[in-house]
């Protein structure tokens, strides 16, 4: 009986630590960063950015890119950060299931943004945080 106290007293515990005001998991305060991301100029309609903390400690948070814009909430400090974004192959199906057509899609961002990445930012604590990313197929 008093064992189950225990634990229902640390499992409260727990919940209350994760839901204090500006922290995330394990406490860690986290900003907001904002920005737009482009391909060729064109805004990337639809993809997904993840900001890796450089310091090792393994973070990384992730957010969704919709018709060029993203925002998410991380940690301070430095980043590396990885862009990945799919789209239609004009004139291509995929037709192995019997009476379906579906659209073939391909990973249009290059490696040098979406696998081993060149792109970086500074993520600064109460900061204004925008990165802005002009990616090319270059």
């Amino acid at each position: 009986m008093a064992s189950s106290r225990i634990v229902g007293a640390c499992v409260a515990l727990a919940l209350a630590t994760l839901l204090l005001p500006g922290c995330g998991p394990g406490g860690l305060e986290k900003d907001t960063v904002t920005g737009t991301v482009t391909f060729d100029g064109e805004p990337v309609g639809e993809g997904d950015i993840i900001f890796t903390a450089e310091d090792g400690s393994g973070v990384t948070d992730a957010g969704k890119i919709t018709s060029g814009k993203y925002s998410l909430e991380t940690t301070p400090g430095k980043k590396s950060v990885r862009i990945m974004a799919m789209r239609e192959v004009p004139g291509q199906f995929d037709e192995s299931n019997p009476g379906e057509k579906v659209p073939v899609k391909e990973m249009y961002i290059p490696d040098k943004y979406s696998g081993v990445t060149e792109l970086k930012a500074d993520v600064t604590a109460g900061g204004d945080n925008v990165f802005d990313f002009a990616l090319t197929s270059d």
